[in-house]
């Protein structure tokens, strides 16, 4: 489902909200989607709309060998043809979130994730393979499975440096559609399946050449209204073992939230050094080496970093990018390097690709989406 709607005229929607705090708009849209999704759920039984099950059973079966996959091909500079199978099905489904703008009044009805770096992909399981599709419905990986799947799976993830598909959300999963589904019952079905039917264990850890494969691991989930899982969830540095993989920011989930197709109100994103501003949570409560670890251009002001954090991101995806030419890009960790602190390397990008906003794949260098590609490639 989407839960945006165009405006009849965009000069009547700046009138109504002169004057509104962005934060009191958010809430606002967040109530009305809430009763948008209670009387969708409804509505959407009686209309007996195909699914994405029906979806997916009509869609054909991939193919079980290598040779007989339809993909398309792009050169590279090596001239080696790198295959990128294209999804209807599976383009522009993946749920993004919205920056927090404020500490919502109903905090205690919130769940929360840590991500790591990495991009967000649809993992869809099917017979004896696992394809990871982009936000654009591109593939960035394939993968055999141990096991021939009886039903198809499909999960919301992260795909970080470590190969590991790190599992937020589920479309479907143990033959449940789960897209109209309320959050929290989506996190335990998670959860539960997860360990019931040993999904950690789906994926080959040895490609057919003897390379590393890929591993599937589940992303904890936070229940904000238990103060001691506050605690649990933002008292440790670094948030995973090792900094491996490394944290990007954190994902809120409101629990009444249906898995929305695009952008959502009802799933918002911080990153770990505005949760004190933010929040406003009691000393202590969040561990002060996150606080420490910020940008040199944060000065605790979020909602000025938030806009030019956007407006940057808004200008790289407008501005032609000539040949050779390297993205504009915003401090987004504490390290310094190249002019005014901005970082030469692509942290921004990897940032800003975990972090569900209102990123955009085509973003990315060719060459190196490519090379991507073909390292991810199944062997």
């Amino acid at each position: 489902m989407s839960d945006t709607e165009e405006p009849a005229s965009r000069f009547i929607d700046q009138y109504k909200n002169q004057g509104r705090t962005d934060a009191i708009l958010q809430a606002e849209r967040r109530q009305r989607l809430l009763e948008k999704q209670k009387r969708s759920r409804d509505l959407e039984l009686d209309a007996g709309r195909p699914g994405l099950l029906e979806e997916l059973a009509a869609e054909p079966e991939p193919p079980s060998g290598d040779d007989s996959m339809e993909c398309q091909t792009a050169p590279t500079r090596a001239k080696k043809r790198v295959r990128i199978i294209t999804s209807k099905l599976f383009a522009n489904k993946v749920q993004l979130s919205e920056w927090m703008h404020e500490r919502p009044d109903d905090l205690d009805s919130w769940l929360v994730r840590p991500c790591p770096v990495g991009q967000r992909c649809l993992l869809v399981f099917r017979q004896r393979i696992a394809i990871a599709f982009s936000k654009r419905g591109r593939s960035i990986a394939s993968v055999r499975t141990k096991l021939n799947l009886r039903d198809a799976i499909v999960l919301d993830c992260i795909l970080a440096k470590d190969r590991t598909f790190y599992i937020l959300d589920a479309l479907v999963l143990a033959q449940v559609e789960l897209v109209s589904c309320e959050c929290q019952f989506r996190f335990a079905w998670i959860e539960s399946k997860y360990h019931e039917n040993g999904l950690a264990e789906l994926l080959d850890k040895k490609t057919a050449n003897g390379k590393e494969g890929f591993r599937l691991g589940l992303l904890p989930s936070y229940d904000l209204a238990d103060p001691t899982a506050m605690e649990r969830c933002w008292s440790h540095y670094p948030a995973f073992p090792d900094d491996s993989p490394r944290l990007d920011g954190y994902l809120f989930y409101h629990k009444q939230s249906q898995y929305v197709y695009g952008k959502t109100p009802l799933v918002v994103w911080l990153f770990a050094f505005m949760l004190q501003d933010v929040l406003r949570l009691p000393p202590g409560v969040v561990n002060g080496r996150h606080l420490a670890d910020k940008p040199v251009r944060y000065t605790g002001n979020y909602a000025a970093y938030i806009e030019e954090f956007d407006r940057m991101q808004a200008n790289r995806r407008r501005k032609p990018r000539n040949k050779g030419e390297k993205p504009q890009r915003m401090d987004t960790t504490g390290e310094l390097g190249g002019q005014d602190g901005v970082t030469p390397d692509a942290t921004l990008w990897e940032a800003m690709e975990a972090a569900p906003l209102d990123s955009d794949d085509d973003d990315l260098c060719p060459t190196r989406e490519e090379d991507a590609m073909r390292a991810l490639e199944m062997e």
